[in-house]
């Protein structure tokens, strides 16, 4: 998709194709009013699910009378019912079997307003990036959904048949490893193993919490052994309708750069992620806490510093061998340190944080960054289709590390 040639591109939107497009989506632009359109070819995928629609709301939910998205067909690409149930009063979604349709919904061809439709043709990095440009612009902070009933019953018909009461404490748990699309190693870059979460589990377990680990099928067991730690995925009553509305009923999450951290974001549930990988366009709520996988250069071995790091454009890649050429690896987090981080979480959930001159390095750092890639940015191949990336989502200023990820490693913000 990133090199195609500019016959093959006027073809994706040919005459006959967009004539199409408009015919599917027909039933939905009817009436007076303004719309709204956006075609999610990776609505299968929870993350996209949720942060692409939440971003396209944030930008026109006020100015526009509707917000239309086009899904592939779900019988296809199965997508979150959870997700979906939790979207549906906010947008109106169709669903079409016709891949030469879905293809242009990753290309970066510009935002068309005609007649009162707007056309948002800006791809899935291109929404993320212009909500964080729309947040630094107003000083907004994120508005979130709300979840749905359905969403709200299957979450607790599921915790009363486990003895879950409404006064008990939740974690919501998410670990990525390495059976997650095992045939594509690019994501391993976002992977961590369970077996170095134990002591934080075990943690949380004796301070009386229930730990719900979400997952997929061929997700690693993790090694306890106690009824109050649920791998929810495993359950023989479980539906995708479970995750959106088990992660609403959190205290908190301990996520990771994988799909279900998206959901906690746009529901404006605090989580921790920890294993966290440097991405431009993931942005935080102010409760959230960050612990980065721990860098270090190719040459040397030595820890990264977050200013080198970010100049060597590490954060506009999502796979192992891209950081790689930029000059560094990253390595898990341990246990010791997820360990702090998840105490660190317990101990300050709902808490009011006054800041410390290790956050505002973090933001000067950030905000340097961001200036660099409004003003001037990365060398960008002129044949890519998608989005460039002009904001730092991480420079915006409710954006908190976790102390675990400085005690780790003392040089990051020098």
């Amino acid at each position: 998709m990133n090199r195609l040639g500019e016959a093959q591109l006027l073809s994706i939107f040919d005459p006959e194709r967009v004539t199409r497009l408009i015919q599917i989506v027909a039933p939905h632009l009817a009436g007076a009013g303004c719309s709204v359109l956006h075609i999610m070819p990776l609505a299968w995928r929870i993350g996209h699910i949720a942060m692409e629609p939440h971003a396209l709301w944030e930008l026109y939910g006020e100015s526009h009378d509707r917000m239309v998205l086009l899904f592939p067909d779900s019988r296809v690409a199965p997508h979150s019912l959870g997700m979906r149930a939790v979207l549906d009063p906010y947008f109106r979604i169709q669903e079409t079997n016709e891949p030469g349709i879905m293809i242009m919904g990753h290309v970066n061809a510009g935002i068309l307003n005609l007649q009162g439709l707007t056309w948002y043709q800006r791809g899935p990095s291109g929404v993320l990036d212009d909500y964080i440009k729309q947040l630094n612009r107003t000083g907004a902070r994120p508005r979130h959904f709300q979840s749905a009933p359905a969403v709200r019953q299957v979450a607790r018909t599921f915790c009363e048949k486990r003895g879950i009461a409404d006064s008990d404490r939740v974690v919501v748990l998410n670990v990525r490893d390495r059976n997650f699309l095992p045939d594509q190693t690019m994501h391993f870059y976002r992977s961590a193993d369970i077996a170095t979460y134990v002591p934080a589990i075990r943690h949380l377990l004796e301070k009386g919490y229930w730990v719900l680990r979400l997952g997929v099928d061929g997700s690693v067991a993790c090694p306890i052994d106690d009824p109050r730690y649920i791998e929810v995925w495993q359950e023989p009553d479980y539906t995708t309708m479970l995750d959106p509305g088990l992660i609403a009923r959190a205290c908190f999450g301990i996520t990771c750069s994988s799909g279900p951290e998206a959901v906690f974001r746009v529901l404006g549930v605090p989580q921790l992620l920890v294993n966290c990988v440097m991405q431009c366009e993931m942005w935080t709520n102010p409760g959230d806490r960050l612990l980065f996988k721990s860098y270090r250069t190719v040459d040397g071995g030595k820890p990264a510093r977050l200013a080198a790091l970010l100049e060597s454009g590490t954060a506009l890649h999502a796979d192992a061998e891209a950081v790689e050429r930029c000059g560094y690896v990253a390595e898990d987090n341990s246990p010791a340190e997820i360990l702090a981080a998840v105490e660190e979480m317990d101990a300050t959930i709902g808490t009011h944080e006054t800041g410390s001159p290790d956050a505002e390095r973090f933001l000067e750092i950030g905000r340097a960054y961001q200036h660099f890639l409004e003003e001037t940015g990365h060398p960008r191949d002129p044949r890519t289709l998608t989005a460039p990336l002009t904001q730092f989502a991480y420079a915006l200023p409710w954006t908190r590390l976790s102390v675990a990820n400085n005690s780790s490693n003392p040089d990051f913000l020098e």
